[in-house]
């Protein structure tokens, strides 16, 4: 199976998640530091109406695991201000897809040596993902899991093919991120940088 590369603008991008040797705290959203976000950690659901820990979360609404959520860079109403090293996004409660429209993560690598992160659409999920990005081109679509951010992409165009890529820095980052949205367990103790099981499609 081959999943087309159809690249979103990326507003951030993560560079490491704490699977096997964590390196800085995890960003969750609804957070008040303006720290740069990372992926460990777990426990607080995006969207959470306060930005101070430990903040009573009386409007807070219960996201799954891994979800996509709309954002965008100014305030508005019922959206909740997060806090990242570089600035303030503004996202939704609300996700608009989660894990259970993804038939596939993988890993991909360009013939240039670029790595991406590849995400198949159920036909559902398809159609939700066409509907979403052709209403909201120029907002951003934020990956979230366990309560922390991924990655926040800028929808530049629609994605009408049920698939979407977006590049990362290393072939590790684009592994452990697939790791953390499939679900897989962490790399055992004593094998740094394991390599999760893939299903990714050889480039053409």
């Amino acid at each position: 199976m081959q999943i087309t590369l159809r690249k979103l603008a990326p507003a951030l991008l993560i560079a490491t998640l704490a699977l096997a040797g964590c390196q800085t705290p995890g960003h969750k959203t609804g957070q008040a530091e303006g720290t740069q976000p990372s992926t460990s950690g777990a426990s607080t659901p995006p969207g959470t109406p306060s930005t101070t820990p430990g903040a009573p979360s009386a409007g807070q609404v219960t996201v799954p695991k891994v979800g996509f959520l709309l954002a965008q860079n100014n305030p508005g109403p019922g959206l909740t201000e997060v806090k990242l090293s570089d600035g303030s996004i503004y996202v939704q409660r609300q996700p608009v897809l989660t894990r259970a429209d993804l038939t596939e993560a993988a890993p991909l690598a360009s013939r240039q040596g670029e790595n991406y992160v590849g995400l198949r659409f159920t036909e559902g999920g398809a159609r939700t993902l066409n509907t979403v990005t052709t209403q909201n081109v120029g907002k951003l679509l934020v990956l979230v899991a366990d309560g922390n951010i991924l990655a926040a992409l800028r929808i530049s165009e629609p994605l009408t093919r049920g698939v979407l890529a977006f590049s990362v820095n290393s072939a590790q980052t684009a592994q452990d991120i697939v790791a953390k949205v499939r679900g897989d367990q962490p790399a055992a103790a004593g094998t740094p940088g394991a390599t999760p099981a893939s299903t990714a499609p050889r480039q053409q």
